[in-house]
């Protein structure tokens, strides 16, 4: 492939799939990994040219040392990797009910995971080489029962310009953090498909796609972003600068 080998994490379902297809798409060499195995099987049934999947869980950090080996055996070197594998139901239960076994996994998966990875595996990026984190912007704005998942972004956003320093000037790290991105064909039956008054609120007119996260990640992985490093980048449709407070007396947005 002529753009080179990336490593995608949760790359079997949702958002993860739909970038796993996209860089495929447009000539580069993916190793996807997932912890999910069905998922994984359905995509290797597809034998898809260029694709080579791997079960594996970010937590656990003998088994990410593994990869940076297989990679190291199979690859030699990567050009990038895109940390996507997260837990991304955000809401628990109430705050006094949060257990820390579901505090400690989500962190795990959401935070520790992308530093394992990043540690093993940025030895074997190339020079210029790069690093997409994918994030969310629950990382700034909440609604309640969220406080697992906002932390565990909000956490890799700082993960990723403490990495932009540590890392650079040989590999470069920025981090996409997405708003609403409609992967309900991807997932059949987990959510429902977002309707007009779920389109029309959003600044630009309609909920996000997976391929505006892709295409964003592309760009920051490619030597066109070479002075971009420790950077997020917001793919929203504008809902996060939307002002959504409400008048009292009317349904319009109050203004300051």
């Amino acid at each position: 492939m002529k753009n080179g080998t990336i490593v995608i994490t949760g790359a079997a379902r949702g958002l993860g799939l739909a970038m796993t297809r996209y860089f495929l798409e447009h000539d580069y060499q993916v190793l996807g990994v997932d912890i999910d195995k069905e998922a994984l099987a359905r995509l290797d049934d597809a034998n898809i040219p260029g694709l080579q999947l791997v079960h594996l869980d970010v937590t656990d950090e003998p088994s990410v040392l593994s990869l940076a080996r297989l990679v190291e055996r199979q690859c030699g070197r990567l050009n990038g990797i895109i940390n996507n594998a997260a837990i991304s139901q955000p809401f628990h239960e109430s705050i006094d009910k949060l257990s820390l076994s579901h505090w400690q996994r989500v962190l795990a998966v959401n935070l520790t995971g992308p530093m394992l990875i990043c540690k093993h595996l940025s030895p074997l990026l190339k020079a210029g080489g790069a690093i997409v984190n994918i994030g969310s912007t629950r990382a700034h704005q909440s609604e309640a029962d969220s406080e697992a998942y906002a932390a565990s972004k909000g956490g890799l956003v700082a993960l990723t310009h403490a990495l932009a320093v540590s890392l650079g000037p040989r590999v470069r790290v920025n981090i996409i953090s997405p708003g609403w991105i409609d992967v309900s064909a991807l997932q059949p039956g987990d959510s429902p498909a977002p309707g007009p008054e779920d389109h029309a609120q959003h600044p630009a007119g309609r909920v996000g796609k997976a391929e505006d996260v892709a295409a964003m990640a592309r760009f920051l992985l490619s030597s066109e972003s070479a002075f971009i490093t420790g950077q997020e980048f917001i793919v929203d449709g504008g809902m996060s600068k939307r002002m959504i407070y409400r008048d009292a007396l009317s349904d319009n947005p109050a203004a300051d």
